[in-house]
C-alpha cells in the first residue's frame, strides 16, 4: 500500500509542475512594435491584452507613442492549429484616452497582425508582423513593421 501512495503522490507532483510551465495565450503581453518597414529597428512600447476561447481571440492593443499619448484599439481574430494568429483592429474609431480625447493623432490608421504563438517553458512569445489596412495592398506607402511580445508574468499571490 505505501508503494501505491508514493506512486500516486509522485504522479500528482510531476503533473502539477507541468501545468505551471504551460503558458496560455490569454493575458497581458508586453514588447515592441516597429515602424518604418519590416527591417526597421525604430519602434514603440507595445502591449496586448488577449482573451482566447476555442480558437477565437478578442483583446485590446496599446501602442505607447509617448508618456501621455497611447493608441488603444480593440482586436478580434483567431488562432489556427499551427499556432499562427491573425488579429485585426475592429472599428476604425479610436478608443478615447483617460482625458476623453481620442488618442493616436497621425497614427490613426487600422492595422492587422500576423503572429506566431511560440509556447515554451523558457521563453513564451508572440512574434510576427503588422501592416496597415488599405485598399492599395501592394502600395509602397503602405505602413508595416514587426512585433515581438513576451507574456507578462502574473505574480499575484492568492
Amino acid at each position: 500500500m505505501p508503494f501505491r501512495a508514493l506512486l500516486l503522490y509522485s504522479l500528482i507532483l510531476f503533473s502539477s509542475g507541468g501545468l505551471r510551465a504551460q503558458n496560455g495565450l490569454s493575458g497581458l503581453w508586453e514588447g515592441r512594435i516597429t515602424t518604418g518597414g519590416i527591417y526597421s529597428e525604430e519602434g514603440y512600447r507595445f502591449e496586448l491584452y488577449l482573451q482566447a476561447k476555442n480558437g477565437h481571440i478578442k483583446g485590446q492593443s496599446y501602442i505607447f507613442i509617448s508618456a501621455d499619448s497611447v493608441i488603444t484599439r480593440r482586436l478580434s481574430g483567431r488562432m489556427y492549429e499551427d499556432r499562427s494568429i491573425y488579429l485585426e483592429e475592429i472599428g476604425p474609431e479610436l478608443i478615447p484616452s483617460g482625458d476623453g480625447r481620442p488618442s493616436g493623432g497621425a497614427s490613426s490608421f487600422t492595422r492587422k497582425y500576423q503572429v506566431l504563438f511560440n509556447r515554451s517553458i523558457w521563453d513564451t512569445k508572440l512574434e510576427g508582423f503588422w501592416q496597415e489596412v488599405t485598399s492599395d495592398t501592394f502600395g509602397h506607402k503602405r505602413q508595416r513593421g514587426r512585433v515581438l511580445l513576451r507574456k507578462k508574468e502574473n505574480n499575484a499571490k492568492a
